[in-house]
Formats: C-alpha cells, sequence, structure tokens
C-alpha cells in the first residue's frame, strides 16, 4: 500500500499544478426563427435559450441571442470575439436557417432579403467570420450547428442566378476542414436536411441536451451518442455529421463515468468510490494508478486500484491481470516487463484472452507504429510514436475501444478492432502519409548548401610567456637578489 501511494504521489506531480488551473471556456449562443422575409421555424430561439442555460450550468461564459436581426447578429458576433480574449475553449451553437453556396456557408438572421448573390454578403453572415475569431484567441474550437433546415432561400437565389450558375446554391451546409483542436457537428450530413422538429426542440438539440452535461463524458463519445438518438427519432431519416481534429480528450463536465454493469455479486461485494480528491482531476488520479499498479505489477496494487475504481476505465484489464497473478506459478517474476526491459507487457507468458487475440493478429513493428500514429491523429495519444505498447498506447486503445463501445475497453486489440481502427483512421492517416512525402520531396529539391574552401589557418603565436615578478625564493636562497626581495618573498 504505501508503495503505490508513493508511485501514485511521484505521477501526480506533474498533474496537480497544471490542473489547479481551471480552463476558461466561453460560448456565442444564437437562435434564428423569427424569420420576416420567410416562414418561421418555432425551435430555434428555444433550442439556443436552452443550450445557452446548460452551458452556464457547464461553466462557459456564455454570449446569446434569440431572433437577431443582421445588425445585432455581428454585434453579438464582436461582443463574443472580446470576450475570448485570455479563453482557453470556444463553443459556437446556432440554430436557424443556413445556406451552402459555393461551397460557403452563410448564417441567416431573421430580416435577411436573400435574392442575389451580393445579398449574402451584406445580408447574411459567414460562418468564416465567427470561426476566425475562435481560431485566433483559443486552442480549442467546438462548432454546432443546428442550421439545416429546409431554406426557401435556396431556391430564391438559384433562380436569381439563372440556369448555368444556379448548381452552386446547394441543399443543407458544405462540409467544413477543421484546423487543429477544432470539433464541427452538424445535425445532418453535409449537403442534407434537418428536421426543425413538432416538440419544444428540434431532434438534434433534444439529443445534445439529454447528453451534453453526462458527467466523465469525452465530448466525441457524447456526439456519437446524441448521432444515435437523432437517427433513431428520425426514423433514420437525419443522422448527424461530426468532423474533428482535437489532438486531446475534451469533458464538458467533470466527473466518472458509468462504468459497465457488474455481476450482481460483484456489485454487492465492491465498494464505493471515495469522493474525488480536489485539486485535480479524478480521471488523472485514475490514470496515476492505473500506471502505478501496472508498474509494480503487484496484485495487492492491482486490488487497491480495483477498490477505488471498480467501475474504471482499466478495471477489466486490471481483474485480467490479477486473473493471471492467481495462475501464475510460484517463483515466476511477478512484472515480467520489469524483468526483461527489452520486452514488451503484452508479450508475457501469462496472457489473457485479450493479449492472446492481439498477439494473433500478427502486428509487425511498423504495424504497431502504425496503430499509434493513427491513434495519436484521430485524438487519441499514445504518449509517443515507438513501436513499443507501453502504458501510454494501453490507455489510447482502452479509450479509442470505449469511444466505440468495444467492451471491455481491455486495452489489447482484436482482428475487428484493428480492421475498425483502419478504417476510421485511413482518411486522416493517408493524408498524413501524402504530407511527410510532400516534406521529404521539398527537401530533396532544396539546394545543397556547398561546402566553403578551408580557410587558411594562421600561424598560432607563441604561448604568452609569463612575466618576471622578481627573484624567487630559490634565487635569494642562492645570493641572487637584495634583502628587499627577501623579505617580500618571506612575507608572502
Amino acid at each position: 500500500m504505501f508503495r503505490i501511494v508513493a508511485l501514485v504521489a511521484a505521477l501526480l506531480g506533474s498533474f496537480i499544478a497544471s490542473a489547479a488551473h481551471a480552463d476558461r471556456r466561453v460560448a456565442l449562443v444564437i437562435g434564428n426563427g423569427a424569420y420576416k422575409q420567410a416562414a418561421a421555424l418555432a425551435n430555434p430561439a428555444n433550442d439556443a435559450r436552452a443550450i445557452a442555460a446548460a452551458l452556464e450550468r457547464l461553466g462557459f461564459e456564455v454570449v446569446s441571442g434569440f431572433d437577431l436581426s443582421n445588425a445585432d447578429m455581428r454585434k453579438t458576433v464582436r461582443a463574443f470575439a472580446d470576450k475570448l480574449v485570455g479563453a482557453d475553449v470556444a463553443m459556437f451553437f446556432y440554430a436557424g436557417h443556413g445556406l451552402q453556396v459555393s461551397g460557403e456557408n452563410y448564417l441567416i438572421p431573421v430580416d435577411a432579403a436573400i435574392r442575389s448573390e451580393a445579398d449574402l454578403d451584406f445580408n447574411a453572415v459567414k460562418i468564416d467570420l465567427i470561426s476566425r475569431q475562435m481560431d485566433r484567441e483559443t486552442k480549442v474550437k467546438i462548432i454546432m450547428l443546428d442550421a439545416c433546415r429546409d431554406n426557401p432561400f435556396e431556391k430564391e437565389l438559384s433562380r436569381s442566378l439563372g440556369k448555368t450558375r444556379s448548381t452552386i446554391v446547394k441543399q443543407g451546409l458544405a462540409e467544413v476542414g477543421t484546423a487543429g483542436g477544432t470539433i464541427i457537428a452538424f445535425a445532418t450530413d453535409p449537403g442534407s436536411v434537418a428536421l426543425d422538429g413538432d416538440g419544444q426542440h428540434s431532434p438534434f438539440t433534444t439529443a445534445l441536451l439529454k447528453h451534453i452535461e453526462a458527467p466523465g463524458i469525452e465530448i466525441g463519445l457524447m456526439l456519437r451518442r446524441v448521432t444515435k438518438d437523432v437517427y433513431e427519432s428520425t426514423g433514420e431519416r437525419q443522422r448527424p455529421w461530426t468532423n474533428a481534429s482535437l489532438t486531446g480528450e475534451l469533458y464538458l463536465k467533470q466527473g466518472e463515468a458509468a462504468g459497465t454493469p457488474q455481476s450482481p455479486a460483484a456489485t454487492a461485494t465492491a465498494p464505493a468510490a471515495p469522493p474525488a480528491a480536489t485539486g485535480f482531476d479524478d480521471r488523472q488520479m485514475e490514470l496515476a494508478m492505473w500506471q502505478a499498479a501496472d508498474k509494480s505489477g503487484q496484485a495487492s496494487d492491482y486490488q487497491e486500484y480495483l477498490k477505488r475504481y471498480p467501475n474504471g476505465q482499466f478495471a477489466g484489464l486490471a481483474r485480467n491481470r490479477l486473473e493471471a497473478l492467481k495462475n501464475k506459478p510460484a517463483g515466476t517474476p511477478t512484472n515480467t516487463a520489469a524483468a526483461d526491459p527489452g520486452r514488451s507487457v503484452d508479450q508475457s507468458q501469462n496472457r489473457s484472452a485479450e493479449e492472446a487475440a492481439e498477439l494473433q493478429i500478427g502486428l509487425t513493428a511498423s504495424d504497431r507504429n502504425a496503430i499509434q500514429r493513427r491513434l495519436t491523429l484521430i485524438g487519441f495519444d499514445t504518449r509517443g510514436i515507438d513501436g513499443a505498447f507501453g502504458p501510454g498506447t494501453r490507455n489510447a486503445i482502452s479509450r479509442w475501444q470505449m469511444s466505440r463501445n468495444f467492451m471491455p475497453a481491455s486495452g489489447f486489440l482484436n482482428a475487428q478492432q484493428y480492421q475498425a481502427l483502419i478504417t476510421q483512421s485511413e482518411t486522416v492517416y493517408t493524408n498524413w502519409v501524402v504530407q511527410q512525402q510532400k516534406l521529404r520531396q521539398q527537401q530533396q529539391a532544396a539546394p545543397q548548401p556547398q561546402p566553403q574552401a578551408p580557410q587558411p589557418t594562421a600561424t598560432a603565436a607563441p604561448p604568452p610567456q609569463p612575466q618576471q615578478q622578481g627573484p624567487s625564493a630559490r634565487d635569494v636562497l642562492q645570493g641572487v637578489g637584495t634583502i628587499t626581495d627577501t623579505i617580500r618573498i618571506f612575507r608572502r
């Protein structure tokens, strides 16, 4: 027990300083439904008010506006931009009409009349105007657009442009590229139309309100749950779509998520987890405890982890390790990785079913590097890309498994999960490979510096001779020098 406490204390040293400073979060929420030049929408203002209230409960400083004119909408965006200075996380939620023209997305104020392409510049608000403010001031950006309702301006604008150019006006919103640290959620697929809904809120906002305040849920998983609810509630007519380039995990509400249900016996005997420690994130405490237990390989340390986190993200893996230790012959090392530093943890002779399934894939060193790269590119940092599946990689795999509802989230891949990871990350991984090839080509094409002719070596000057400071003690003893010299020598 004392050993694991000491290890946890050491691992938490780097966490507490950063966790003591809470992120500052700022949000812009706009809902436009009372349109004057088109049929009004019933839900956007209700949607925006409910989302604004939820974000305030989550600790966001919220700038909001409802049924805004063009002038008021721009003033509200400016107020948001001013508040963003010094913020860590920025979020934008919009409900109302939107248009895409020539691949650009526009949000429509309630007083807008959109009959020509020029009207878009003066009577609508480009999404880029808002995203630029977020990119300028914050590292983490969240954009949620419930703005794909069937739009009458689309038809008017298409007619005004004529047959030859009407194809540049398309249904719904266009796909938006993401810079690093951005996640964008659309109420439906790009180019498709979302439903306004028959209830108090649209289907997308209804699902978002259901999940946005769930504790301990990473935002990517939260949005996948929203997608599932919307898809089912609309009879598979509407499917939300997300584009993300986050480089880490983002939790809108801290806390421990509900774990995988256990057997009644396990539930009855498992002690309740103590309250989360103050001053740092409890997820960091859990990770530190797991890393300490995994480093020691002692059954008592795995039991200590399970005592505090019976439903934690590494609980299944801890139980597997305990079972392996229980069946291990007496006299064998308790931590094969520590006994042989050159071996990976997953190469232990006492393998669980999950470890054995991963070994059956036959991963090469190159495959392991690619897995780490793919996980990192889709937002699950492996803490290094070296082909060695240590605690950082196992943690990343476990978090990815939970995001895809692969249970148990053991931290080991089977063949099905390996293929799912490749499929999910193929686009971003291919783009990364192409970028690396371009960089290598640019480096090869760059002119090589010409070797310079050796400069003539200057003749080394003779070392300076020490200055004579008068007769030495030896000289005085040999009768050289004066009485003054003798006195000076012996006074030194």
